[in-house]
């Protein structure tokens, strides 16, 4: 079965009016975040049947049989004309115990366009940053490519710069800890980043052109031209194309179900969850209580 996610636009004070034609013409304030598939309960996109009209709704865990509290991976479209806040996600474990959520917040993201960012290094000192009111030379700024996948563990600082335009893949959570908002009176979060920070290497979260990535919690994969996708598999596609014998149209987002492959043309990111998922559903403090 074919299933198509019906996307959710959200304003945000850094956001795009780029996002506002396709996605809310109704907004009156710039999309920064459209959330392309989401069981997260802030907010829930739905599921259309593209082949049956009977089709009965079910959650996105029951459908790939996950018994797990929601859905594990959040995908968002993602456009900004201002610097997003300078931030850092807890990991599982300091979510658990800083929030009584299950899940941290490990994200990825392919670039749709070419983009800055800033990404904290191994140097980086965030008390001492806060100390002098300054993130300069203690963040790397970087500019991705389209094409390029940057990835976002858990416990990374990091910020999106303005004229950014990327798909994020992530863990199904919104815990977001602010340490420098660029003076727009949005509350910080500093004594919890100062928990959960971690020093990681800018360099080795840089994927350019990439083709296949994976960590515990996802895997991406980006396909060109026809090819077949299997079972279990979530598509966005990032041009007009088709499923089948329906036509697509750029930045759809599908969820592909049951026993047999669909044939795909045109240009896509294919995401499938990683291991810890499959193996871990049923880990206490993880697993729903059906």
């Amino acid at each position: 079965m074919i299933l198509k996610s019906v996307p959710k636009a959200r304003e945000m004070i850094w956001g795009s009016f780029s996002l506002n034609q396709s996605f809310c013409k109704s907004c009156t304030k710039p999309v920064g975040e459209v959330w392309l598939l989401s069981e997260f309960p802030m907010i829930l996109t739905e599921l259309q049947a593209v082949s049956e009209e009977n089709f009965a709704s079910h959650s996105l865990s029951d459908i790939f049989d996950l018994k797990l509290v929601r859905f594990p991976i959040l995908i968002k479209l993602i456009a900004s004309e201002q610097w997003l806040s300078v931030q850092v996600h807890p990991d599982d474990q300091s979510a658990q115990e800083l929030e009584n959520e299950p899940w941290g917040k490990t994200e990825c993201w392919f670039f749709l366009k070419d983009s800055v960012i800033a990404l904290s290094d191994t140097c980086t000192d965030l008390q001492e940053c806060l100390q002098k009111n300054s993130f300069s030379g203690a963040m790397k700024i970087i500019y991705p490519h389209a094409g390029d996948l940057v990835y976002i563990p858990a416990g990374t600082l990091h910020a999106i710069g303005p004229g950014s335009m990327l798909v994020e893949i992530q863990q199904s959570s919104d815990l977001t800890y602010r340490v420098h908002d660029w003076g727009r009176g949005r509350e910080l979060h500093v004594e919890k980043a100062l928990k959960v920070v971690k020093k990681v290497s800018a360099e080795d979260l840089i994927f350019p052109s990439v083709e296949h990535f994976e960590c515990d919690y996802f895997k991406v994969y980006r396909c060109h031209g026809n090819t077949h996708v299997f079972p279990n598999s979530i598509i966005v596609t990032l041009t007009n194309g088709e499923i089948d014998d329906f036509t697509t149209r750029e930045y759809e987002t599908y969820l592909i179900t049951g026993e047999k492959p669909v044939h795909v043309n045109g240009d896509i990111l294919v995401i499938r969850l990683g291991w810890r998922w499959w193996h871990l559903g049923n880990v206490a403090g993880i697993a729903s209580d059906s």
